[in-house]
């Protein structure tokens, strides 16, 4: 059966809240989401994508209040904090360490993740109305190219999630940054990285 497909933020928080995974915009390609609280779901996307389960994924939220619980901050220091504060919201994922109790098929093997607080307002709203973090990872075949045209989704993917959000991606030519808190490495360099440095 095909997705529904829709431009309402509001019908496609609906769909997170009941354990679905969809297609949605985000910066700059369109992605696979799911709550982050719904394991079913989670491993239905990883399903979808064809992904190594070891690789985990990126998270996404309007503001960081529902993850910090989950972080260790005492593993965080000033410096990756204060980088964060003056990065986000944006296109910028920072990965961070998580504590032991938290446990998630959305975690990295050395028990980190990668968080994206989005200024993206068609994503951030959608946290916002499903009030849950979202997992974030392109909407493609694992090796095949991610793309922000609608019309060129895999039809693969059409077929196994449950809605298309049916709005634009937010225009960047390049994926998000990804800087490693821990090893205070730049793992990618995305869009407008230099200018904060």
């Amino acid at each position: 059966m095909s997705a529904i497909i829709t431009s309402s933020i509001e019908e496609a928080a609906k769909v997170i809240t009941q354990g679905g995974v969809i297609i949605c915009p985000s910066e700059g390609v369109y992605g696979l989401s799911c709550s982050l609280f719904d394991e079913n779901a989670i491993k239905r996307v990883i399903k979808i994508k064809r992904r190594d389960i070891r690789k985990g994924l990126i998270l996404v939220d309007h503001n960081l209040n529902t993850l910090e619980p989950y972080l260790d901050s005492n593993l965080i220091d000033k410096a990756s904090f204060a980088l964060m504060n003056k990065m986000w919201p944006g296109p910028h994922t920072f990965v961070v360490p998580t504590k032991d109790n938290f446990k998630s098929t959305a975690l990295r093997d050395n028990h980190t993740v990668a968080i994206r607080i989005t200024g993206f307002k068609p994503l951030a709203t959608l946290c916002n109305l499903a009030k849950v973090p979202l997992i974030s990872t392109s909407a493609n075949i694992s090796g095949q190219e991610a793309t922000s045209d609608i019309d060129k989704l895999n039809p693969i993917l059409l077929e196994e999630v449950d809605l298309v959000l049916n709005l634009p991606c937010g225009g960047l030519s390049s994926p998000t940054s990804i800087y490693d808190t821990l090893s205070h490495t730049l793992v990618r360099e995305g869009p407008e990285w230099n200018e904060h440095d």
